[in-house]
């Protein structure tokens, strides 16, 4: 695949996470640069000067090559149909285990004894390794609970932000404990030094689809069931993971940076708040909120969303609903059966994970609705067409 345009630069350390949860995330984290209590989610700092996670040096991500390009296009053929969410509780279907009317595409691993099967741990996840061209790389694993071998699961790829850890991302996003509730499989990878390479391909792409390889090779995983979620940095490299294998994943979301790539067509939710900054929420921020560094050229959701919606064949006409005092709906219409394109916008929320159970100190976030549990929703609502 051939990608093009300015790529994103990095952002490092956000507000630190004090108290019971920074004790809690600090015994658990895979880093040994890292010792100290303080917590880095999402943004670590460059001399001092807070700087984006996933910072475009410039205009919009031009990132993939065009769909006519015969080799790695991220242009796949849509039949997926636009999902509705009736409300902040149950969005696009009711909550309840992952099932679905046709055959699950079973993995090699199907009719192999687990060699997981349960997690101790409060968060869901257990720690391990996997050596990736000869490095030993870190990650959290976790299977739901009645995990039954015979019977394919979907499967969640969930990224870290810059300057975080798989740690920290198993408890701020609560994908692990929720996911495996729901019958998912959760997959938390450790990025080296905290810092996910941007490009499409390369040591980290390598990584990260030789990591699904294995666990579909020793769990019973549903192929046409893995989708992949993120904040910031996690968020880009969530999308930009998606869209060099279209083959691969059914959906993505993406919390807090939703930049589209030219003509990479997959099924999207994202969340945004309008106070953040750290990733230009664009046209309809708060008043005052000003993104400075390599982010600040980023595009907003204004951008984003429409291109996501173009990419997936959808018009770029939305019907907005409000839910509670402080979040839009936004729903993109007319799309292709099987895809949809849907955005959440948190009035004042900050570079946050809303509904998260840990609350960065100085960063506002919303309790109206839970970004997990919509997800999950729209990860059953989308399996590959």
């Amino acid at each position: 695949m051939t990608c093009r345009g300015p790529r994103p630069s990095r952002p490092l350390h956000p507000p630190p996470i004090r108290g019971r949860e920074s004790a809690v995330l600090s015994r658990k984290r895979h880093s040994p640069s890292r010792e100290s209590g303080e917590v880095a989610l999402c943004v670590p700092r460059i001399g001092g000067r807070v700087v984006l996670l996933v910072a475009v040096a410039g205009l919009l991500l031009a990132a993939c090559s065009d769909a006519n390009e015969s080799k790695g296009s991220p242009s796949r053929t849509s039949t997926r149909s636009a999902s509705t969410t009736a409300s902040a509780s149950t969005t696009t279907v009711a909550p309840g285990a992952p099932e679905r009317a046709r055959a699950a595409r079973a993995s090699k691993g199907c009719g192999t004894p687990p060699a997981v099967t349960s997690a101790q741990d409060p968060v869901g996840d257990v720690p391990l390794t996997f050596e990736s061209e000869g490095v030993s790389r870190s990650y959290r694993f976790a299977v739901p609970p009645d995990y039954d071998p015979e019977r394919p699961a979907p499967l969640v790829l969930n990224l870290h932000g810059s300057g975080s850890n798989a740690a920290q991302q198993s408890l701020y996003s609560a994908l692990p404990a929720k996911g495996t509730a729901r019958g998912f499989v959760v997959v938390t990878p450790d990025a080296i030094d905290g810092q996910w390479e941007l490009a499409g391909q390369g040591r980290d792409d390598r990584f990260l689809t030789a990591l699904v390889d294995d666990v579909e090779a020793h769990y019973c995983v549903d192929l046409d069931r893995v989708h992949a979620a993120g904040i910031s940095l996690g968020s880009w490299k969530a999308t930009i993971t998606a869209c060099t294998h279209p083959d691969r994943f059914a959906s993505i979301a993406l919390i807090a940076e939703e930049v589209a790539p030219e003509g990479c067509s997959v099924p999207v939710v994202a969340f945004h708040g309008t106070g953040d900054r750290v990733v230009p929420y664009g046209s309809g921020a708060d008043e005052g909120v000003v993104v400075t560094g390599p982010n600040a050229g980023l595009p907003g959701v204004e951008v984003n969303m429409p291109r996501w919606a173009r990419n997936n064949g959808c018009s770029t006409e939305r019907a907005v609903e409000q839910i509670g005092s402080d979040v839009e709906h936004w729903r993109y219409l007319g799309c292709p059966k099987g895809t949809g394109v849907e955005l959440y916008s948190i009035l004042h929320g900050g570079h946050t994970w809303p509904g998260s159970p840990v609350q960065l100190p100085g960063r506002a976030t919303t309790e109206t609705i839970d970004a997990t549990e919509i997800a999950l929703d729209w990860f059953v609502a989308h399996p590959m067409p």
